[in-house]
């Protein structure tokens, strides 16, 4: 027991400090004093001096000095200082100890993964971020990889929509856009094998060594799918030592963050008066009596049911009893005949869907290293699921990993790596949308515990997600990869050869299965009302990759300041796609059975069988030269010369370089004085890189259609082929011409490091669709006539320091970027409200153009003044063309009135048209940023993570958007006593109405929903425990940690209107973001 306390530095530490002060009375010490400098004879300030094997410890003071009692002249002190070299100092007979602290290296040493290769950091001239996976997934319990990267890397943006275990709507960019087609997607690598965004969300973090992001045109030498970046992972190998076993376990706790703001049952009975007693107002205004308005409101709920009783009580009327009993939240039984409706007003859907989910991790992995072999192997699981309670929904994720390394003699090195992942992801077949919010004022399950369905024939949303089935998609990924390198240095020195080859196989599975659902009434028996048919689709989808390689590798150093490298190389890569489909229509199966086999749903109509397939191919002969003087000059040059598959053979093949260079600032003589700087270096690429991402496989091909047609001379219906796409042998490459500018420094001993870079990048042959005259009879092919450009900068902050013997850092990231379309030839200029269809020339790809809006009609003879100048033509004949005003009331119920919104004719024409829409900004995120900040003290350590962004607008869509966007759905109760009304006149929503006619008017691609949408979040908190290694000697461990964690745990945004910042424009999503709470042990052995 005391040796279990005595690991633990908060236990008993009054009880330590005594037995300490008694040990100190009865030993004789013997003080040390000294001065600690740096190798140019610069006093330190705050460097640790420890006695070792004690607790007794100082720091410097401003002049280096220090003084410390040690027990005897057998004694020694451990000096440590970060950005230098520890030492431990033997006391011997001395009193006075003087120590020099070397500058610790390491940091510039630091090796950096780049394309077909690796460099030390310090002779970098690329803008490339290299992030180490312990200081990323270490303790998250996100079991995406993809979104813990989140604010992790400054110019790289990842982009979600849930955290709905596998449906996170993950996106990632590296300085955003480059095309209008939205083919902006980096080249992910894993252990230099082409992957996807699917297959690192797949990994298990816990594998992942480091991550290296490509960001300027040091990506050429990927070629073809590199125009957007790279993104290179690297997993773990086996090092130096003997075997180390570690298990990581983790437990999670998922509760619900920002849940949409949904009303509840009374707040939409409330919210529905109010819109059915207006728009029963505008149609009639003799409508005053509430009898008359509620027997007006033509509704289901509503309605008259002759012969009813309510709680036994007979009535002919149920409207206005009903709808004040619900108000009350009153349980109601009615029964008419020998129908019975239970009504529940209290019920809230919220509460019956969302909950707490649990979700774990575990992995084990195996590591070691001689000389001759090195190996690593792991095994994972994970098991994340959601907070729906109704239904299972989550993903499961299962993971085995081998890396080898082998000097089989001493020139030749083979490396290989084998992986295998799965992963399953399960979710309803009723999707959990809006539709899941529509007001419910019944029993859910009836006393028997069936799914509940009232007589008047609405269907119960609950019976749907339990019992109508399930989506599950699962993924299989297995790759393979073998490296032989050929060490020729004794005939050349510093020559090398290797050869590679890879194998990749994605197998994608869907099976969606749709169940028959019965419903039952309250005494039990069957209802009429079922959820069906049911019906079993099934599609499988297959990718197979073929990467193969062979490189020469050179290396020299000359007269000592000549560092010379070269690499030659050829790399062929070809992938196939294939996929099948088959779905059953109306087949029958027994009730509640799992058995999902096409074959036993023989009975289905309407079935359905498709497929398809595809494949391309790339060649590639590469080359890259590195010199450095010195280690103050450096010079880079890389060229790539790739041919694809998808061009005409005349465009096939095209030539891809960069420049680069770097000056090393602070290693001149005449820097060697300023001692604050220690490392200064600027540089600058350029090159250009190409895509032909935006074409499909086949686009170098023309597309044939057949079908039947009149002709001849008695025309008869004939087997008929004709021309439905065009080709161009004109067609090719997308260029990307790439510029950096880049700074990296780092001052007071590289505790203060940083880096700067601004960009500009320029597509001039982009792909873009051209309009021709419908005559032309067939879609023309994309031409190259389209030119992009985006602009950004970066910065990196980092500072590492200690204060005795506390550890303590802080990061910060912060970048952005901008893009602008320069030309779109042979294309419309014309804006379309809205934020989906707009490529116009000097705006960015993800434009918004909305009508601007002046308040809201307060009287009616501002609606008539309106109508008189913006609608009518000038003899009162009719409307004016184009004009989008709703018709006067006459020709419906969509005619404006007090309450409405007024637009604004800004081109000063007379008319309200699309002529008058104004740009409102970019969707695209900007100003992305990070920070974080951590310390550790004995064992102890917490970091904190916060990640948003500092500007961007959405325009919000969908049912929650906006009042009564439709009808029938619980509405957002940011809206809830907020309406125009002739008692609330200063405000900015409008006069509440059903009449969805009217609210788009009021709403739909107005100014009004353009929010702001920048936010900060806590992305993650750690705090951890790892115990002291003489606690666990004897029992043979080497390590135990434990932690607890917390990701998304508060926010703070602009949002006005209850949603999470995240979700982006869509107020259709009402799945709520969640929290995840971990608690995790690491041991190894």
């Amino acid at each position: 027991m005391s040796l279990a306390l005595g690991c633990i530095p908060m236990v008993s530490l009054h009880a330590k400090a005594e037995i300490k002060d008694i040990l100190a009375e009865n030993q004789t010490t013997k003080l040390i004093k000294g001065k600690i400098v740096d190798t140019k004879g610069e006093p330190l300030i705050g460097v640790s001096v420890v006695v070792v094997g004690a607790t007794t410890g100082t720091v410097t003071d401003l002049d280096g000095n220090f003084s410390i009692n040690v027990p005897n002249d057998k004694s020694q002190i451990k000096v440590s200082y970060i950005a230098y070299k520890d030492q431990i100092i033997n006391i011997a007979n001395r009193s006075v100890v003087n120590i020099t602290l070397e500058e610790n290296s390491e940091a510039l040493d630091e090796v950096v993964v780049v394309g077909y290769g690796v460099q030390k950091k310090a002779s970098l001239t690329s803008a490339i971020s290299q992030i180490k996976g312990e200081d990323v997934f270490k303790d998250r319990g996100i079991g995406n990889p993809t979104v813990a990267l989140q604010g992790e890397v400054p110019g790289l943006s990842i982009t979600r929509t849930s955290t709905r275990p596998g449906n996170e709507g993950a996106e990632m960019k590296i300085r955003g856009d480059i095309s209008v087609n939205g083919k902006s997607s980096p080249l992910i690598l894993i252990d230099g094998m082409a992957g996807s965004l699917d297959e690192l969300n797949s990994m298990d973090a816990n594998d992942i060594e480091n991550i290296s992001v490509l960001k300027d045109a040091s990506a050429a030498i990927y070629g073809a799918r590199s125009a957007s970046g790279v993104v290179l992972v690297t997993t773990k190998r086996g090092k130096q030592g003997k075997a180390q076993i570690s298990y990581n376990a983790s437990f999670s706790r998922t509760i619900n963050g920002i849940q949409p703001p949904i009303t509840t049952n009374k707040e939409w009975l409330d919210m529905f008066y109010e819109a059915q007693y207006n728009d029963a107002a505008a149609n009639n205004p003799k409508l005053t009596d509430p009898k008359e308005i509620h027997q007006n409101i033509n509704w289901w709920i509503f309605n008259s049911f002759g012969g009813t009783t309510i709680d036994g009580n007979p009535t002919t009327y149920v409207g206005e009893s009903l709808f004040n009993a619900l108000r009350e939240g009153k349980s109601l039984t009615l029964q008419r005949g020998s129908n019975i409706d239970r009504w529940e007003p209290d019920n809230y859907m919220m509460d019956y869907l969302y909950g707490q989910a649990s979700s774990q991790k575990h992995s084990v992995s195996i590591a070691g290293a001689d000389d001759k072999f090195g190996y690593r192997a792991s095994l994972s699981y994970s098991d994340n699921n959601s907070q729906l309670k109704v239904a299972e929904d989550g993903e499961k994720k299962y993971g085995a990993r081998l890396n080898m390394d082998y000097q089989a003699t001493s020139q030749l090195k083979i490396e290989s790596n084998i992986s295998y992942e799965k992963r399953d992801i399960i979710n309803p077949s009723t999707d959990v949308g809006a539709g899941y919010f529509d007001p419910w004022f019944w029993a859910v399950y009836n006393e028997k515990g069936d799914a509940y369905d009232t007589f008047s024939g609405n269907r119960n949303p609950i019976g749907g997600l339990t019992q109508g089935g399930r989506n599950k998609t699962g993924f299989i990924t297995f790759r393979g990869g073998m490296k032989a390198t050929y060490d020729l240095s004794k005939y050349l020195q510093g020559l090398s050869v290797s050869g590679s080859g890879a194998y990749k196989t994605v197998e994608k599975n869907f099976q969606e299965q749709k169940n028959k659902v019965q419903y039952y009434d309250w005494t039990g028996n069957m209802t009429g009302n079922k959820q069906g048919p049911g019906s079993l689709k099934e599609e499988l989808e297959k990718w197979e990759n073929i990467t193969l390689g062979g490189f020469v590798n050179y290396q020299r150093t000359f007269a000592d300041v000549h560092n010379v490298s070269a690499m030659l190389g050829m790399t062929a890569e070809e992938e196939t796609y294939k996929k099948v489909g088959a779905k059953r229509n109306q087949g029958q199966i027994y009730p509640g059975s799992d058995l999902t086999d096409l074959d036993v749903w023989v009975s289905g109509t309407n079935n359905e069988a498709y497929g398809g397939q595809n494949s391309w191919g790339f060649i590639s002969y590469i080359t890259r030269l590195n010199y450095n003087y010195s280690d103050k000059y450096l010079f880079e040059f890389l060229a790539r010369r790739d041919g694809s598959s998808k061009l005409a053979e005349n465009q096939r093949w095209k030539n891809f370089y960069s420049l680069s260079g770097g000056w090393v600032i602070s290693n001149e003589n005449f820097m060697k004085d300023i001692h604050v700087l220690d490392n200064l270096k600027i540089r600058y690429n350029y090159g250009k890189t190409g895509s032909v991402e935006g074409i499909d496989n086949y686009e170098r091909y023309a597309r044939i259609s057949t079908g039947n047609a009149l002709f001849g001379k008695d025309p008869t219906n004939q087997t008929s082929l004709w021309l439905t796409g065009m080709t161009s042998d004109l067609r090719t490459w997308e260029t990307i011409n790439s510029h950096n500018a880049g700074l990296d420094f780092g001052f007071l001993r590289n505790r203060l490091r940083g880096s700067f870079d601004y960009f500009v990048k320029t597509n001039t042959g982009m792909f873009i669709d051209v309009t021709y005259p419908a005559v032309l009879g067939a879609s023309a092919p994309k031409t190259n006539n389209g030119k992009f450009r985006a602009r950004g900068w970066e910065l990196a902050l980092n500072w590492n320091d200690k204060i005795g013997q506390v550890r303590y850092n802080f990061g910060a990231s912060l970048s952005d970027a901008w893009s602008t379309v320069m030309e779109l030839t042979n294309n419309e200029n014309v804006p379309n409200p809205g934020k989906n269809e707009n490529r116009l020339v000097g705006k960015p790809r993800q434009a918004i153009y909305v009508y601007k809006t002046d308040g809201i009609f307060q009287t009616q003879e501002e609606v008539d003044a309106y109508y008189a100048k913006y609608y009518w033509n000038a003899d009162h004949s009719g409307p004016k063309s184009n004009n989008i005003i709703p018709a006067p009331k006459e020709a419906g119920t969509s005619q404006l009135r007090p309450g409405a919104r007024k637009v604004v004719d800004l081109n000063g024409d007379g008319s309200i048209t699309k002529d008058d829409l104004y740009y409102a900004g970019d969707m695209a995120p900007r100003l992305m940023f990070g920070f974080k900040a951590g310390l550790e003290w004995k064992g102890i350590d917490v970091q904190a993570f916060f990640q948003g962004v500092g500007k961007q607008v959405v325009l919000r869509s969908g049912y929650l958007a906006a009042p009564w966007m439709t009808n029938y759905v619980l509405q957002n109760n940011t809206f809830l006593g907020k309406m125009w009304s002739e008692n609330n006149t200063n405000t900015n929503y409008t006069i509440s109405s059903r009449d969805q006619n009217f609210n788009k008017w009021n709403y739909e691609n107005k100014d009004v929903l353009v929010q702001n949408n920048k936010y900060i979040r806590l992305k993650s908190l750690i705090i951890g425990y790892t115990l002291p290694k003489h606690c666990l000697t004897k029992a043979g461990i080497n390590k135990v940690r434990v932690y607890f964690s917390g990701d998304d745990l508060w926010e703070w945004s602009k949002v006005k209107d209850g949603y999470d910042p995240e979700y982006g424009e869509n107020s259709n999503n009402t799945f709520p973001f969640s929290r995840l709470l971990t608690f995790g042990l690491d041991v190894t052995f």
